[in-house]
């Protein structure tokens, strides 16, 4: 069962943004929890001096009855390492490396059976520096794809800025990611939020970020303009869109599960995230779908009942044509009701 896996939280952002920092906070914050803790900055231990109390080769013990790992190596090995290993744990920490999307580590724990069945995705949280973010969203592609694929975005450094720019900034993180959670901290200190245990990879929270998702004013343009984003400095022109359809009526498995296996793995390099709910024909229970990149996976939810069925999908990519991704869509339905458009 879920609650008897070890719960992943995977800690991304840019260089600089204060990823360690967040990192050392959780460690003091949490002294309920039994951390273990896999770091991927270069291969480098960031955590305070001061928590250290001893080191076996790349694994370090803390004052506080936790380990921290350094990954020098591959992930896999890291995790096997831990798990071979005599500490028990019940959360584990990962600080990706900032230079780089997280998406690989995301999707071990969404396509790795051996994985899934001792650990749970819990969440993706991005920490985005409040100062910098407006020059780097623009120049490092890398900055947009972490935030796309957040389930949490901390604006830090917010001390150093003015509230209104800060708004501005929330507002374009929610262009990029409307489903993100976005929260304004200083010194990534999360003393009064709820960060950990969020369960944002669960059916329950994608069914309802799905549910309270509002673009999806069908606008029938033949080809895709990235949208421009006012703040109070400038204007951004970005590639990451987040589309939302709802579509009436039920699936065809057959036919659903066939075109987004070749649709996710064709486009493996544009699209991030998809997420929501599916009816599918002579299925009693709706379905809840999520794909990072080009591995999916189905849950299923509770039964429709007398309820009318409809569908709900949202595409987190770059340069998504709505208008053809609109009709495909409607061309999965056991019944189709709309022309397929090439």
């Amino acid at each position: 069962m879920d609650d008897q896996r070890i719960p992943v939280t995977i800690i991304t952002g840019f260089l600089g943004a204060g990823k360690t920092t967040l990192l050392n906070n959780l460690i003091k914050q949490y002294n309920d929890k039994k951390f273990a803790i896999i770091e991927n900055e270069f291969g480098e231990i960031g955590i305070d001096g001061g928590l250290i109390v001893g080191a076996n080769e790349n694994i370090f013990e803390l004052a506080n009855g936790c380990i921290c790992c350094s990954l020098n190596d591959d992930f896999y090995k890291a995790i096997s390492q831990l798990m071979d290993g005599d500490y028990v744990f019940n959360h584990l920490l990962i600080e990706t490396t900032g230079i780089a999307d997280p998406d690989t580590i995301i999707k071990a724990f969404v396509s790795s059976e051996d994985i899934q069945m001792q650990f749970r995705l819990d969440s993706v949280i991005c920490l985005a520096d409040a100062i910098n973010m407006e020059d780097l969203i623009d120049e490092e592609p890398e900055v947009r794809k972490q935030l796309a694929l957040s389930d949490i975005v901390l604006l830090n450094k917010i001390d150093a800025v003015q509230l209104d720019y800060a708004h501005d900034l929330t507002k374009l993180i929610k262009e990029i990611n409307p489903s993100a959670e976005v929260y304004p901290v200083a010194h990534a200190d999360v003393t009064e939020l709820n960060i950990l245990d969020t369960f944002a990879f669960s059916g329950k929270s994608i069914e309802k970020t799905t549910l309270s998702f509002r673009n999806l004013t069908f606008s029938k343009v033949k080809s895709v303009t990235c949208p421009t984003v006012v703040t109070g400095r400038k204007e951004h022109r970005h590639d990451i869109t987040s589309e939302g359809f709802s579509i009436p009526g039920s699936f065809d498995i057959g036919k659903f599960s066939l075109w987004m296996q070749n649709f996710l793995h064709f486009n493996s390099d544009t699209m991030f995230r998809v997420k929501g709910i599916v009816s599918f024909d002579e299925m009693q229970e709706r379905y809840i779908f999520h794909a990072v990149r080009s591995t999916y996976m189905f849950e299923i939810g509770e039964p429709w009942g007398t309820e009318t069925r409809f569908s709900k999908l949202i595409f987190i990519g770059k340069e998504i044509n709505r208008d053809v991704l609109e009709n495909n869509l409607y061309q999965l339905l056991s019944k189709p009701e709309k022309e397929f458009v090439q």
